[in-house]
């Protein structure tokens, strides 16, 4: 921009004076500049905050499957030992009955199971179940676990100690059990030997004995007896 020249300066034109100290620059440039230094901070700052988020999701994430894994192997110990203690009480059981089983068939062990003939002898024939097979004798032995007795009323069968006990005719055989319970309630010293008529019979040496009468000679000569000795 020129100004018109004054006068007596020949027509020449000379650059604008500079604005004097002070004097407030143009707007619009500087404006410009803060509004783009707000954006930048604005956008920077939201950046920081989604990072934030997306750690704060992924550590939470991180530790909620954890959590959730420690619960899951906890639960699968827990049915582990569970499944493991059950198969053990199971062996145990196994093994209890196994034992039960073992004991019951000791129990039961026949010693004697056959048919006998006695010589009924008077005064007495002494019988001795504790040996296979039993013994039979005329003479008087210690070991005797019943007598045979003829009298007036046929034979007697008798145990001074009380170790014998009258079933009832015709019933099942007994097993061992139930001799000892016979005996134990219905123990006692003598009844009559005649066909038909049972006894459990307790011996010297703590066996248990099942006798059955098949034939009786009314008297002396030879009875015949069914023996069930256990140990």
């Amino acid at each position: 921009m020129s100004y018109p020249s004054p006068s007596g300066t020949g027509g020449r034109s000379y650059p604008q004076p500079p604005p004097p100290p002070g004097t407030p620059a143009a707007k619009g440039s500087g404006g410009g500049n803060k509004a783009l230094v707000v954006a930048v901070v604005f956008l920077g700052f939201a950046v920081l905050v989604a990072a934030a988020v997306v750690f704060f999701a992924t550590g939470r994430g991180a530790e909620d499957g954890s959590a959730d894994g420690a619960r899951a192997g906890a639960q699968e110990d827990a049915q582990g030992s569970g499944g493991e203690s059950g198969a053990d009480g199971d062996e145990g059981q196994g093994e209890q009955a196994a034992e039960d089983s073992a004991e019951q068939e000791q129990e039961d062990t026949v010693l004697f199971d056959e048919e006998l003939t006695v010589e009924v002898a008077s005064p007495y024939t002494y019988v001795d179940l504790d040996t296979d097979p039993p013994l039979q004798t005329d003479s008087r032995i210690d070991g005797r676990d019943f007598v045979l007795r003829p009298n007036i009323n046929g034979v007697a069968f008798e145990n001074s100690s009380g170790g014998i006990a009258p079933l009832p005719e015709g019933g099942e055989a007994p097993d061992k059990a139930a001799c000892l319970d016979a005996i134990e309630t219905n123990g006692t010293t003598g009844a009559d030997f005649t066909p038909g008529a049972r006894f459990c019979v307790q011996t010297g040496e703590g066996r248990v004995a099942s006798i059955e009468a098949v034939s009786s000679p009314g008297g002396t000569g030879t009875a015949t007896l069914e023996a069930t000795v256990w140990e």
